[in-house]
């Protein structure tokens, strides 16, 4: 079916609907498509077919993470591909809730653009709401569902305008502390909170101190013209990591979430043992425009991580970077 998408606008039919997200300062938009799905089967095969689904289109996976909604665990994969020469990017997410059929969002856009877009569809995500007000149930493919035998109503017709959730949030604020740095021959400014030092700066690395911080932070800096996007850097720093484990007990992802000074953060934590004791890991991508960074944190006391974390995530809600002038 051919249907077209206006700026700010959202269209539905009895099987999908597409919402159309504008990206400031660009030509470019986004693509929201909302659709209904029937699934009751196990996190780990639905991840698994989207792996091979995506083998089958060659298309590059990316990355797969879950991420909590009223919790229930929304499971994304990210993948990357080429339509009409132009580098395009796409996130699908299933809401696991115990029902026959599950929502399906799947967002596209331009790779070039595509963090604007996720910005503005995590923001949606954050106002997800069910009708009746009753929080939804993560799904159990051992429990047995009502088949769905009602028709399910043709969804209105007439489009309503849409605009995207923080589409011009409040001021953002800028971390006190400046120090400047070069990335890809260009000067660059990164902002950090007080009571942060920038210590052994060689080309794109530094470390970052703090008082509370038992360990320095190792922080490298890139810009996306000539290096992998953010996501992928940091899943690539995070498998570098992971061979130091014989064991991991626990890990929590963060994907895209903006700070208060408009950056998009990506975390990645570890808690388990190594061959020597006790291990956790911690990294972390920071992103703003063409720049990022990225963090690696590692501690061999559970009752420093506990303290440290804090400062570390204090730091990740503040970090940015800029041009330098």
């Amino acid at each position: 079916m051919d249907e077209t998408v206006t700026k700010g606008k959202v269209k539905k039919d009895n099987t999908r609907t597409l919402f159309s997200i504008p990206v400031q300062n660009s030509s470019n938009k986004g693509e929201l498509q909302v659709v209904r799905t029937e699934y009751h089967a196990s996190i780990d095969l639905w991840q698994t077919i989207q792996v091979r689904e995506n083998e089958l289109e060659k298309r590059t996976l990316v990355r797969q993470w879950d991420q909590d909604i009223m919790g229930v665990p929304m499971l994304f994969s990210r993948t990357d591909y080429t339509e009409h020469g132009t580098a395009m990017s796409s996130i699908l997410g299933l809401f696991y809730t115990r029902t026959s059929y599950k929502l399906l969002l799947r967002l596209t856009a331009p790779t070039a653009d595509f963090d604007k877009v996720a910005y503005e569809f995590n923001s949606m995500l954050e106002t997800l709401r069910t009708v009746d007000g009753k929080l939804p149930k993560e799904d159990d493919p051992s429990i047995d569902l009502e088949p769905v035998t009602k028709k399910t109503p043709q969804a209105p017709l007439p489009p309503h305008s849409l605009e995207p959730v923080n589409k011009h949030p409040k001021s953002l604020a800028k971390a006190p502390v400046a120090i400047e740095t070069v990335v890809s021959t260009k000067k660059v400014i990164l902002r950090v909170p007080e009571g942060w030092s920038a210590v052994g700066a060689k080309e794109n690395m530094l470390e970052l101190k703090s008082d509370g911080l038992n360990v320095p932070l190792h922080i490298q800096l890139y810009s996306t013209l000539d290096s992998d996007l953010p996501d992928v850097a940091l899943i690539k720093l995070s498998a570098n990591d992971l061979p130091l484990f014989s064991k991991v007990s626990s890990r929590e992802d963060t994907s895209q979430k903006a700070n208060s000074a408009g950056t998009s953060i990506s975390t990645v934590w570890r808690v388990g043992q190594a061959d020597s004791g006790y291990l956790v890991t911690g990294e972390a991508s920071a992103a703003m425009g063409q720049y990022y960074l990225l963090l690696t944190y590692k501690q061999t006391s559970g009752i420093a991580y506990k303290t440290e974390r804090k400062l570390i995530e204090a730091l990740l809600s503040q970090v940015s970077i800029e041009p330098a002038p």
